[in-house]
């Protein structure tokens, strides 16, 4: 009887510790890990919601890039970090794409992390360099069936969600596309806005002001309405191409963080996603606030999982 009771003190003593360090926390500094460069989408995301957080929570929450290979960098370090919550992640919906390419990540998303609430909510968006000389996304179309050599697009990098929406868009469009990826959406802005490549696929929110200035042209949204940002930009689908992705953003963390923690680092963000500052911010990025539970979120993640591993098989979809 005693060996039999072994196991089970020693799970009171682990449920005990458990509690007593999430009554604790937090008490030292948080680190958001983001898997890409700083300066793109999800950095916009994330950087008001941290500042945010540090003065909820009286402790630094400080934003950590680790970009590298499309997100899997930055998502390996987090799933691999301790599960104290002091280490998060800024996820995307790239999670639910990567376990059907080839290699898979070493990391599993729905086994290896812990939702904690989704953040936001916004387009992909297909833009030109004003010297392309197209105006809109027929015209871009039209352009490349005249010219017949693919026309390079760039992205965040191989296999993102803007790459698969990019190859989704050729397939249904006919138009040859060669894929020119980069270590992040950052890197990708400035050559675009520098003419060094003529057409993208990337997050809206880095690309609103120079659109508004005319510096590049944004011709397509990719989510099934069109973006109070750019009411004017029409979506694919309105245009006859049938591709819909929506990019998010949420926070999670590496699985085995205690409930606790998780609990209330749901009940800080939804809290931060309510601040009226922060909703101008993600407004003017044309970032919808969505917060919500963290079931809420891991439905997101499944339903995703699933959708991006139909689609992959449905259109040969290769990380290349």
């Amino acid at each position: 009887m005693r060996r039999a009771l072994l196991p089970i003190l020693a799970g009171c003593l682990a449920l005990s510790a458990f509690a007593a360090a999430a009554q604790d926390w937090p008490k030292k500094t948080i680190h958001i890990v983001v898997p890409f460069p700083s300066g793109g989408t999800t950095d916009t995301a994330v950087r008001p919601l941290a500042d945010r957080l540090s003065q909820q929570l009286g402790v630094s929450v400080v934003v950590e890039n680790k970009p590298g290979a499309a997100g899997r960098i930055g998502y390996d370090f987090a799933a691999k970090a301790a599960p104290d919550g002091y280490t998060l992640l800024a996820g995307t919906d790239s999670l639910g794409l990567q376990p059907h390419l080839d290699p898979p990540p070493n990391y599993a998303p729905i086994r290896d992390f812990a939702p904690i609430a989704q953040l936001s909510s916004q387009p992909l968006v297909i833009a030109v360099h004003p010297s392309l000389g197209v105006t809109t996304l027929h015209q871009l179309v039209e352009l490349g069936r005249k010219k017949g050599e693919p026309l390079g697009y760039a992205t965040s990098g191989i296999g993102s969600s803007q790459n698969f929406a990019g190859e989704w868009f050729a397939r249904v469009s006919g138009l040859k596309m060669l894929h020119v990826p980069y270590r992040g959406g950052g890197q990708a802005v400035n050559d675009l806005l520098a003419g060094q490549v003529q057409l993208a696929v990337l997050g809206i929110a880095p690309l609103i002001p120079y659109q508004k200035s005319g510096r590049i042209r944004i011709l397509a949204v990719t989510t099934i309405e069109r973006s109070p940002a750019l009411p004017d930009v029409p979506t694919l689908k309105e245009l006859g191409y049938d591709v819909v992705v929506d990019q998010w953003m949420a926070l999670l963390a590496p699985a085995k963080v205690p409930p606790a923690i998780l609990d209330r680092l749901n009940a800080e963000v939804n809290t931060a996603l309510r601040d009226a500052r922060l909703r101008e911010i993600y407004a003017g990025a044309a970032m919808r606030p969505v917060g919500g539970s963290a079931a809420d979120l891991g439905k997101l993640l499944q339903q995703d999982h699933s959708r991006f591993g139909r689609l992959t098989k449905e259109l040969g979809f290769k990380a290349e």
